[in-house]
């Protein structure tokens, strides 16, 4: 009689850990499909962009007659094409606030909405709907302004299935770092591109909640860190689980691309 008891309760127990794997598989599904909704129509955009600044980068000898006459005098001049953000990011900002940009770091899975909140853990398991989230959001530190030069630090899951903040980790493999140099972030304002410059794995010390209020501050705090002066005049690091331990993180140190 307990013999058949222990069977039938490790019957129950096993049908409802297969009924939440389910249900769980089945809720990160729906979220990788809004996400990837997203994704597609800001590639698209961005594509057209791209190509309409490298028509407007030619020699100007070969469109006249094409564009309007403040396109024709840009060429002339060499100055840089006046940024204009994403029709897709311009709506996103429009309809959620707390959406401050986009990133996206090339040749990886990388390519989600950037969002902040005053509450710091808000997005850590929020969608970008404000609605209950397993992946929750990549998003930037409350301290942290992106519209400002300074420190930057962006958060993200390290999700199994491949999404969020999971490539970043990879970074830590010096291999993988010199196959993906182009990291870039689109605000309303600007395009900011950025190179990697260090990956480690490290303490979860929660050391970047720290205000880090001058520049000598921030070297520092980098070469503590890890042992290098790097740039810090406008320094973004991405921060994400390493799986190592439950307090380990792996932190991707990254500067302007200046060339």
């Amino acid at each position: 009689m307990l013999r058949k008891m222990l069977i039938v309760v490790l019957a129950c127990v096993m049908y409802v850990s297969g009924f939440l794997m389910i249900r769980r598989n089945l809720v990160l599904k729906g979220e990788e499909g809004e996400f990837a909704r997203i994704q597609e129509e800001m590639a698209k955009q961005v594509s057209e962009n791209a190509a309409y600044t490298a028509k407007n980068q030619t020699d100007p000898l070969e469109n006249q007659g094409e564009g309007s006459d403040a396109d024709i005098q840009g060429q002339e001049t060499g100055e840089d094409p006046v940024y204009e953000a994403p029709q897709a990011l311009s709506g996103m900002m429009a309809s959620y606030p707390d959406c401050i940009g986009w990133i996206d770091i090339e040749d990886t899975n990388v390519h989600y909405p950037v969002m902040q909140n005053a509450d710091n853990e808000y997005y850590l398991h929020r969608d970008v709907d404000g609605e209950e989230s397993i992946s929750g959001c990549i998003y930037m530190d409350s301290n942290h302004d992106i519209n400002e030069k300074g420190l930057h630090t962006i958060y993200g899951h390290h999700m199994k299935n491949g999404s969020m903040f999971k490539d970043v980790a990879r970074f830590a493999d010096p291999a993988y770092m010199e196959k993906h140099q182009r990291i870039t972030i689109l605000t309303a304002d600007r395009e900011i591109r950025l190179k990697p410059a260090y990956c480690y794995v490290g303490k979860a010390d929660g050391a970047y909640r720290q205000a880090l209020g001058t520049h000598g501050q921030v070297i520092q705090f980098i070469i503590e860190h890890t042992g290098l002066e790097i740039n810090a005049d406008d320094l973004y690091v991405l921060v994400t689980c390493s799986y190592g331990s439950a307090d380990e993180r792996t932190y991707l140190y990254c500067i302007p691309d200046v060339e």
